[in-house]
């Protein structure tokens, strides 16, 4: 099918050196749809910062985080025809369904060329995709009460005790040793990996971003990362989309669930 034949054709292109094809022109030109729930960062904005970075139009549909938007998604959205392990964010193009923000993040990329360009780039950026993401997961782990219920969603549980600030004192503890690997890796004052932008940029800016927000005190005298920060903020379309007054209003990093939300 033509999904099929567009992965073989971008890495021929990206990998291999080979030149773009028409299918690939053809997919790029489809609208794509994003799904996740309202006024929240969360797993979808480093998707979400792509797509404004290559002005390409598309759809943004943002799902109530209430108890209607709520019971909306486990009896009617999760049962989407064609969506595979439903989760939230999802993205919708033409005929392809994709669940997982990282798999969301990768298709994207291929879509609209921004995955690394050889081997040894493609390596680097698994390898701090995979880096930023466990932060990210430590961090919904120190902010998410795992035991809590949520009406129309979950039981709690009558015996755990969730400790949230303990967890903080771990995570502060895991970025104070890992933020100066960032800080290193990022000392050339350029992207994550190779020369141009490529899609691990806004999932590397987005996630130490909610990261300093939450605890900034493992960030301060990190002048590399501080610099990447503000070469991406300062990108075409980021730029834009920062100063809008959606942006500016506030939106949660994490919902209303958690112990720290982020909110302004």
């Amino acid at each position: 099918g033509i999904n099929a034949e567009y992965g073989k054709q971008w890495y021929q292109r990206r990998v291999r050196g080979e030149p773009k094809s028409t299918v690939s022109t053809v997919l790029a030109n489809m609208t794509v749809k994003l799904v996740y729930w309202d006024n929240i960062r969360g797993l979808a904005e480093s998707s979400h910062l792509l797509l404004q970075y290559v002005g390409e139009p598309f759809e943004y549909e943002k799902v109530p985080l209430s108890k209607e938007g709520m019971q909306k998604w486990l009896s009617e959205i999760r049962y989407t025809p064609g969506l595979k392990f439903a989760n939230m964010p999802f993205l919708v193009d033409g005929e392809t369904y994709v669940s997982q923000s990282l798999a969301v993040l990768r298709y994207l990329a291929r879509k609209f060329g921004l995955m690394p360009k050889c081997e040894e780039e493609l390596v680097k950026s698994e390898m701090i995709e995979q880096e930023i993401s466990d932060l990210k997961s430590r961090m919904n782990n120190t902010c998410y009460d795992p035991f809590m219920g949520i009406p129309g969603f979950r039981e709690g549980s009558a015996t755990g005790v969730f400790d949230h600030e303990f967890l903080k004192n771990q995570l502060t503890a895991r970025l104070e040793e890992r933020i100066p690997m960032f800080d290193e890796w990022l000392s050339g004052g350029g992207f994550c990996v190779g020369e141009g932008v490529s899609y691990v940029d806004f999932l590397v800016y987005e996630f130490l971003d909610q990261l300093r927000r939450f605890l900034p005190s493992p960030f301060e005298g990190k002048a590399n990362v501080a610099a990447f920060m503000k070469k991406i903020e300062g990108l075409k379309g980021i730029r834009e989309y920062l100063s809008s007054d959606i942006y500016k209003a506030g939106l949660y990093i994490n919902g209303p669930m958690a112990k720290w939300t982020g909110k302004e």
